[in-house]
């Protein structure tokens, strides 16, 4: 506490009335000369200094000596200056008491007799005599030392508090009447909102509908006793949902009794649960289905079967799939569960890039639709016209190529199919696999694949072959390179020394080829003398290198037929895709043509296709 003005004024009459009864020299022997002056102005509360005009101390009390812990001696006539720190002195200063004759209030430091500094509060007036001439200031001190220690302390203690609430890991707030009235750094953070939405805002308005209820019975049945933790969902500003564990105190604050509280976000923890239930689920549903997808190559059966055990795991939903055939432009519904007549009838036949299940078999995107969030391609009656909250299909897709497409929906308000999108694309891989097993399968009862002579792929196998290697080096910009190879003379060896000679001589070269081609070539004979060998990832040099190892071994090599040395001689024609065609027909002509151009040229020889 400060002196006020009216208690200033009556020290200076007191001391104004001293001063009348003193010497007036220029070094003034001031003296209190009446008894109950002396008295009052001794047993003061405050200390109090006089100087004269030369700003040298000329009168105290004794509280001053207390202060300072100096006696007359070290007092009388003592520049005022030097009770005070250097930068002390300056402020002083800087106010021009002395010139502009007004009282003057301020927060200082003095120096005791051992030069230690004194926090005081400084009251300054000047003295004047009648003719308005300076006869000195008088100077009233007051210790303010143990004010200033405990208005540090206290500040420290509310830093202290200030930090630890700011620095905490969980969102710190006040609630008055179920009303925000302070909230922490944290809180921002967790909520999304700033300091000044949230003020005033409701608790239960941060809150998840479904968990306010129990939310506010909470705050009725709290005591004064801190709470059990509660776990709720809050909605934060961006509308994204996170759960915190909520713990509330009573306490008295500002008179009042309000509620502390705290939320710890365990939102990851929460997923971290939830992934760990849906990995075991998907583990579990991954399982059975890779099991009924190797139990059958029957494509009818293998879906059948695969819809069971999902509708089986995943109750509340309704699924179907839709088969997409080779080079054909709609899908077909071959199987269903739990989808209305309706549906059935409408959905038989889908056009490729037509709604939903038509987009996703032509771009091979996943697409999800639910009645909060629909997609604005698609118009929000494809949900209420079979009763549905969320709808999704996932393509099915095999060696890079969409098989079909497998569609959800589901009439559960509590969940929401964005989550089973990834688990139904692992399915979907699946499927996949077991489409292009069955698919495959079928061909291969339809015919055999490979030449029953010489053990190579037969004709139809390398043009599928080559359309799969055209598919990935247009996907990946790559190049690959097919070499066409016809035995010289097999009719004139038929002719002349049997069909059995012939036949050797086939394999012979047969041999020759498997034991130069890599796992992924592919080395067919398509023709009664003619072999053509696919070499993925080939330039026509790499080719030509190939193409050069297998006519030189080929001559190498002598073949006795009854009692003749036969040597091997081969014309190689080759071509390379993108140098030499841009499509499959254009690229075995291509190397057709090279063929029989070495052939022309004089048999035995390589010749690369002209650009």
């Amino acid at each position: 506490m400060t002196l006020d003005v009216i208690n200033t004024r009556k020290i200076e009459n007191i001391v104004l009335r001293t001063l009348q009864d003193a010497n007036t020299s220029e070094c003034p022997s001031i003296s209190l000369t009446d008894d109950s002056y002396k008295v009052i102005f001794d047993n003061l509360a405050v200390a109090i200094t006089v100087t004269d005009k030369n700003e040298n101390l000329v009168v105290w009390n004794q509280p001053v000596e207390k202060l300072l812990g100096m006696g007359h001696k070290d007092l009388y006539l003592k520049p005022v200056k030097e009770l005070y720190p250097e930068e002390e002195w300056q402020k002083i200063r800087s106010e021009h008491i002395r010139k502009k004759g007004i009282h003057h209030h301020m927060e200082t430091k003095i120096l005791n007799k051992d030069r230690e500094m004194i926090e005081v509060d400084l009251s300054i007036s000047v003295l004047k005599d009648k003719d308005e001439n300076i006869k000195g200031s008088i100077g009233i001190i007051r210790d303010i030392s143990e004010r200033k220690r405990a208005e540090k302390t206290l500040r420290e203690s509310i830093d202290l508090s200030q930090g630890m609430i700011e620095t905490a890991a969980t969102g710190i707030f006040l609630l008055n009447d179920g009303k925000f009235t302070f909230v922490n750094r944290v809180m921002e953070e967790m909520t999304g909102y700033s300091t000044h939405e949230l003020i005033g805002m409701d608790r239960l308005d941060l809150l998840h509908p479904d968990n306010r209820e129990a939310a506010q019975n909470k705050i009725n049945d709290i005591t004064r006793i801190s709470s059990t933790p509660s776990e709720y969902r809050i909605v934060r500003k961006d509308l994204e949902t996170a759960w915190v564990s909520e713990r509330l105190t009573v306490i008295s604050y500002q008179g009042k009794s309000q509620i502390l509280s705290n939320w710890l976000d365990f939102t990851e923890w929460k997923i971290a649960e939830e992934s760990s239930r849906d990995h075991t689920r998907q583990t579990e549903m991954l399982l059975n289905v890779g099991s009924t997808v190797g139990q059958s190559l029957n494509l009818k059966e293998i879906i059948e079967n695969v819809l069971r055990n999902l509708t089986q795991i995943l109750p509340n939903r309704s699924i179907a799939f839709f088969l997409l055939p080779d080079k054909n432009d709609s899908l077909t519904l071959i199987a269903h569960r739990g989808f209305s007549e309706d549906f059935v009838k409408r959905m038989a036949h889908v056009k490729l890039g037509r709604g939903l299940v038509g987009r996703v078999a032509l771009y091979g995107k996943p697409i999800t639709l639910s009645t909060t969030c629909c997609d604005p391609r698609f118009d929000p009656v494809i949900l209420e016209r079979d009763k549905l909250l969320s709808l999704c299909s996932v393509p099915v897709i095999s060696r890079d190529q969409i098989k079909g497409a497998l569609c959800m929906g589901s009439s559960d308000e509590r969940h929401s199919l964005e989550k089973d999108t990834q688990l139904l694309e692992l399915i979907a891989n699946q499927i996949g696999i077991a489409i292009d097993n069955a698919l495959l399968f079928e061909k291969t009862v339809e015919m055999a694949f490979t030449d029953s002579l010489t053990g190579l792929y037969n004709r139809r196998y390398l043009i599928e072959e080559l359309e799969r290697e055209l598919s990935r080096a247009l996907r990946n910009q790559n190049h690959f390179s097919i070499v066409s190879m016809d035995i010289d003379g097999l009719k004139a060896v038929n002719d002349r020394y049997g069909h059995n000679y012939g036949d050797r001589l086939l394999q012979e070269v047969s041999d020759v080829i498997k034991g130069n081609t890599r796992k992924s070539d592919i080395a067919s004979r398509i023709g009664g003398d003619e072999f053509i060998i696919l070499l993925p990832e080939n330039d026509s040099s790499q080719a030509n290198q190939f193409a050069k190892r297998i006519w030189s071994e080929l001559n190498a090599r002598q073949i006795d037929m009854k009692g003749e040395t036969r040597r091997i001689s081969v014309s190689i024609g080759i071509a390379s895709y993108p140098n030499h065609a841009s499509s499959i027909e254009e690229l075995l002509k291509k190397a057709d043509k090279a063929m029989y151009e070495a052939k022309i040229a004089g048999k035995n020889r390589i010749t690369l296709a002209v650009v």
